[in-house]
């Protein structure tokens, strides 16, 4: 059960980073300087906060949470 209650909450968290990430995405791409600094930009935050996202994504689904839980009831 507290499994379930985690990966929920987990994507809860995940909605609102995609939701603040595109809310990003859009004023680089709408208020940058030049053009040359829009691509760099928004090449630069995409590949980072993708990576941050699949390393996040990889280390939330590695934690058995039954095991955790147990551990923390003894």
């Amino acid at each position: 059960m507290f499994a379930i209650t985690m990966l929920v909450l987990y994507f809860i968290f995940i909605a609102i980073y995609l939701l603040i990430s595109f809310f990003i995405i859009y004023h680089l791409s709408n208020y940058s300087i030049g053009r040359e600094l829009r691509t760099v930009m928004l090449s630069l935050f995409i590949i980072i906060s993708a990576g941050l996202l699949f390393s996040n994504l990889l280390l939330f689904f590695s934690i058995d949470w039954n095991a955790f839980v147990s551990s923390l009831a003894s």
